[in-house]
């Protein structure tokens, strides 16, 4: 499964160091990439130039506090998912709807593990999964650029990598999150988010592919680009 990328944001060195130690309990079959910060500022500056899939954060920090960056990081193109730990219960009503879970430090193993099993859930909610010979591979949904099929075979392609395995269009679009994902074509399906321009026959990709458009579907396609570009 490709790792999952954890940021960790605390100003305080020891509280920072015990989530680190708690994160490596967790994590003991080394599937996560994680980076640490001192300031919330930083953390937000790394979070324009890399995505993280799940963010923990101190709420009480200098300004800009934890609560702060949280809700602009949740505003990202590819927002993390936010986990809240924090010694004061002062932003708990206000941290729902931005974090999934909210921790009172000093964090207890068995809260972390909660927490953490919760986050990664919705984290993995936002990929697509499927199995290559014996080996599970998951990749983020927004990184699928287009997925094509050959009869009873897909091949799903992002930017860096192509995967092909046993699959349907009909299986493929059945794990897609509606109104991100459309078939123009019987063995095509395409990121709405990746498309650089559409004819009245064919999709531009950002990657440079040219995708055809049925006759038929071509309605569809249409209104759910409409859509989709209006949201």
């Amino acid at each position: 499964m490709e790792n999952l990328r954890i940021g960790i944001c605390d100003d305080e060195s020891m509280d920072l160091a015990q989530i680190m130690d708690l994160v490596k309990l967790y994590d003991h079959e080394n599937q996560f990439m994680v980076t640490t910060f001192l300031h919330a500022s930083d953390l937000l500056d790394a979070a324009t130039k890399l995505v993280f899939d799940i963010v923990l954060l101190d709420i009480e920090m200098e300004p800009p506090n934890g609560y702060e960056i949280a809700k602009k990081l949740i505003e990202l193109p590819a927002p993390p998912v936010v986990i809240f730990a924090t010694k004061s219960n002062a932003y708990a009503l206000k941290g729902y709807g931005i974090a999934v879970r909210y921790l009172q430090k000093p964090v207890t193993r068995d809260a972390f593990y909660e927490a953490m099993d919760a986050a990664i859930a919705d984290a993995i909610a936002h990929r697509l999964t499927f199995q290559i010979d014996n080996m599970l591979v998951s990749i983020r949904l927004r990184d699928v650029q287009y997925i094509e099929t050959f009869g009873h075979y897909t091949v799903v392609h992002t930017d860096q990598e192509s995967y092909r395995f046993r699959s349907t269009l009909k299986e493929m679009m059945a794990k897609l999150p509606k109104g991100y994902f459309v078939s123009p074509h019987k063995s095509y399906i395409v990121n709405l988010e990746h498309i650089r321009s559409a004819s009245a026959s064919e999709i531009s990709m950002n990657c440079g592919v040219k995708i055809p458009i049925g006759r038929k579907r071509m309605s569809d396609f249409n209104e759910a680009l409409y859509r989709f570009l209006g949201r």
